[in-house]
Order: structure tokens, then sequence, then C-alpha cells
């Protein structure tokens, strides 16, 4: 029996890399031209796997995509609400908040940048950019937990929190570090600007 488990062993290692190879492969493509223009032959060939082997793991290019989720996951880090633990400060809450995303941007901003642009092609896609606008609402709602999260407020530091607030400081040469620090004064500004404004009522 030992050597029949020798070769079962040997065997599921042999599939795992040949799944780590064309995972491999794709997440290359994708960075290269995109998640929409890349078909399996193709992976199949930067792979060296035949075509066939690529089809028995990952039938379509939403599997493909799947498949490479936990490779681009374990890149991104997303920042998540244990980030905030510890801090009750509203000032350092939001400072957290936005430099733990934007940091999450730089790390990823190509796969992030195509996931926003195709996920109208691709239905992996707009699964994970559904899953990270969630997870971004939420980690925003955790910033603000200890004053009013009135809804237009959380929505407003969502949108200066996101991807491409980020991307349009990077792209005319402000680092991540300047541009959190700039955002996170604004973001603080809408907050306490709103709450100010409620008390200032009569």
């Amino acid at each position: 029996m030992a050597p029949r488990k020798y070769d079962l062993g040997k065997r599921a290692e042999s599939v795992e890399e040949t799944k780590r190879r064309i995972i491999d492969a794709t997440f290359e493509l994708h960075n290269e031209q995109g998640v929409a223009a890349t078909t399996l032959p193709e992976v199949a060939q930067r792979a060296d796997v035949a075509l066939g082997t690529v089809y028995r793991y990952f039938p379509t290019i939403d599997d493909l995509v799947a498949g490479c989720s936990g490779h681009v996951m374990s890149m991104l880090l997303p920042p998540g609400p244990e980030i905030f633990a510890g801090v009750e400060p509203l000032a350092k809450r939001v400072g957290i908040l936005v430099r733990e995303r934007f940091a999450m941007y730089e790390r990823g901003a190509r796969q992030i940048e195509v996931a926003r642009c195709e996920q109208d092609r691709v239905a992996a896609l707009r699964v994970w950019v559904r899953q990270d606008a969630l997870q971004h609402v939420d980690l925003v709602r955790e910033a603000m937990r200890l004053v009013r999260r009135r809804a237009h407020i959380v929505n407003q530091a969502v949108a200066l929190t996101d991807f491409y607030v980020w991307l349009a400081f990077a792209n005319n040469g402000v680092t991540t570090q300047q541009a959190a620090e700039i955002i996170a004064v604004a973001v603080l500004a809408t907050i306490t600007g709103a709450s100010a404004q409620k008390e200032s009522r009569p």
C-alpha cells in the first residue's frame, strides 16, 4: 500500500503544480493585456501546458479569474475592521481608514483598474468589484462608529476614499502618503462639518 499512497501524493502535487503554473500565467497575461482580452489558448501557451489541461481545471475565463482570486487577494491585503482595534479618536480612525485603503490601491493598482474597467464584460470581475464596494462601505461605517453615521455622510466619505481619487493623485505625482493625509483632512471635515451644522440649527 505504501507505494500507492506515494503515487497518489505525487499525483496530487503534480496537479497542484499544474494549476499554479496556469494561474501564474493567467495573472501575468491579465496584467499585460487585461482579463477580457486573455484567451484560454494564450494561457495554455504561457503556462506551457496543453489547452485541454487548462479546460480541465478552468473551463471558462470566469473560472480562471476565480482561480486567480487568492493570488490577487494575498497581494492586495484588503483592510478589515481590525485596523481600528484600540483606536478611539475619530481623527485617528479616519486617518487609518484612508491610509489603509490608499495603500491597498497602490499595491494592486493594475488589478483594481482592470477589474473596474472590465466588470461589465467578465462576470467574475463584477462580483469582485461589488464585494469590494460593500467592504469599503463597511470599513467607512466602522471608522465612523463612534459618531452618528448618516447615510449621505457615509456616501461622501466612500466617494472621497475611492480608488479613482487615489489614482488621480498618483497620476499627478502625489505620493500615497501625501494623498492619504490630504483626503483624511477632507473626510474628517465632511464628518465634523455636518455635525456642526446639525448642532447650529435652531
